[in-house]
């Protein structure tokens, strides 16, 4: 899991992506809406990251109170940005290496 998703961030680094959401992305500055260019990228770091996380701690993925939505660099780092709850971010170097906290586990399983 760890290479795989290391690969697709060093994709997007190359490529210059900053930001991948289901429905657009960010390249550079610049936003490219309906455009599946990174779809695929998106639900694998989706299945390898959230679903997994999900799995493992015995949260709902179907739970309106739950919205995941993107993954985007910050100062040099991946994150992964939930719609609600708002406002949480998890770096994914967190999210591979299970280090989630309780509080944050807690939250999703509202």
């Amino acid at each position: 899991m760890v290479n795989k998703v290391q690969s697709i961030l060093n994709k997007l680094d190359k490529a210059n992506v900053t930001c991948i959401n289901y429905d657009y992305y960010f390249k550079g500055s610049e936003m490219v809406e309906d455009s599946f260019e990174y779809s695929d990228e998106f639900d694998t770091l989706y299945e390898l990251l959230i679903v997994n996380m999900y799995k493992k701690h015995n949260i709902d993925p179907y739970n309106d109170h739950n919205s995941f939505n993107t993954f985007k660099k910050i100062n040099g780092k991946w994150f992964a940005e939930w719609l609600n709850p708002m406002g949480l971010e998890l770096e994914i170097n967190d999210l591979v290496n299970d280090n989630i906290s309780d509080k944050i586990i807690e939250l999703l399983q509202e």
